[in-house]
Order: structure tokens, then sequence, then C-alpha cells
């Protein structure tokens, strides 16, 4: 199966695509396109389809970065406090 290309030949997919792309839902992914403050690029649209598509470079350059910032929390309840109990 071909991966859609848009008339400039980039190549887009779909958001539950992108989701198996990146491992994770399919509903993660279209809160992170729908959120503004993500800053995702406009979704491209196929003739004929209502299915938003993205660019898979931006994508991956994107969803790197996103991990990048994440961080596992600290495990703050077993330490003790300041007077030491």
């Amino acid at each position: 199966m071909e991966t859609p290309q848009t008339p400039g030949g980039e190549e887009t997919l779909t958001i539950p695509k992108l989701a198996a792309r990146a491992g994770v839902s399919r509903t993660l992914v279209h809160r992170l396109a729908t959120n503004p403050a993500e800053g995702w690029p406009a979704p491209r649209f196929r003739p004929g389809s209502s299915r938003p598509e993205y660019p898979v470079a931006w994508f991956d350059t994107y969803w790197a970065q996103r991990q990048a910032r994440i961080t596992q929390g600290r495990c703050t309840d077993l330490q003790r406090g300041p007077d030491g109990a």
C-alpha cells in the first residue's frame, strides 16, 4: 500500500495512521492535533475525502521533540519533610 502524497509530493497520513506510527492511541493524536497550543499545521484533505491528513516529515520531527520534553515525575511522597518527620 502506498502512502498518500499531496499534490506537491509531500507524504501525508491520517490521524489513525500517525497514531500507529507513534505507537499511541488515535484519541491522543486527535487531542494534540486539535489543541491550538500544540501548533499543528492546518490539515490537508485529499479530493473526495473528509479525513484530515498531516505531513509525515513534520509529524516525525514534532513527535521526537515532544518525547524529548517529557520527563518522568519524581516520587516525593517518601521524602522527609523540613521538620524531619
